[in-house]
């Protein structure tokens, strides 16, 4: 946590998640800020699939809560994978004028996720090392080099786990974030002639973010453009 300044903390964070972000975030409040991270009144650890308005209502009287200790801070580390627009904007005020004492950290899978309102509150790190090359089990190289048919079902499959909930949506986000990552390496050189794949993936992402969005579809649209 080099980037986080302990004795000049920022209300707001956004930082990218990360295999090892979380863990680093818990080793960071309790060995640099002094500050328990389990039975502590003032900490706050909340994991959200789709972080919604209703979450973020809960979030706010709870900031606006007297704390408990008038010497330490009190934290929020928000793990979220999606979050609706309403959620943000409920989101806004308590970023713009935030009480004294507290400090939110939300741990996301891509800034992108994010309207530029909220961004712009937010203290943007950069803590995340590269993922490499793959999710999970997913071999994305091996992923570009197949066949159509094979792309498309293979995101079908994915898909068919997610509404089935084997698998949480952030996996089908991380796969569009890591498929970002390997075309703009493999189009160094001429991404301008592939416009058209990144803009894809963009819109998939955001949309991916609705209350029901069809994965499958989303998906789909982004193979056929690859």
């Amino acid at each position: 946590m080099k980037n986080i300044d302990r004795n000049n903390l920022h209300h707001a964070y956004g930082i990218v998640r990360s295999e090892t972000t979380v863990t680093d975030l818990l080793a960071f409040f309790e060995r640099e800020l002094k500050l328990a991270v389990t039975g502590n009144p003032d900490f706050f650890h909340g994991k959200f699939e789709t972080l919604t308005i209703d979450d973020s209502r809960r979030i706010k009287d709870f900031a606006q809560a007297k704390k408990f200790s008038v010497d330490l801070p009190r934290i929020f580390l928000l793990e979220l994978y999606a979050i609706t627009h309403e959620a943000q904007n409920a989101l806004l005020k308590l970023f713009e004028e935030p009480e004294v004492g507290n400090h939110f950290f939300l741990v996301v899978p891509s800034f992108d996720i994010l309207l530029p309102t909220l961004r712009s509150r937010l203290s943007l790190q950069s803590l995340a090392t590269a993922n490499g090359a793959s999710v999970g089990n997913i071999d994305i190289e091996a992923f570009l080099t197949s066949s159509l048919k094979e792309k498309i079902a293979f995101v079908d499959a994915l898909a068919a786990d997610i509404s089935d909930e084997k698998k949480l949506k952030h996996e089908a986000l991380t796969f569009l974030n890591d498929l970002e990552k390997s075309l703009y390496v493999a189009f160094a050189k001429n991404r301008s002639e592939h416009a058209a794949v990144f803009k894809a993936i963009a819109r998939a992402r955001t949309y991916m973010n609705d209350r029901a969005p069809s994965v499958k579809m989303l998906l789909e649209y982004v193979v056929l453009t690859v």
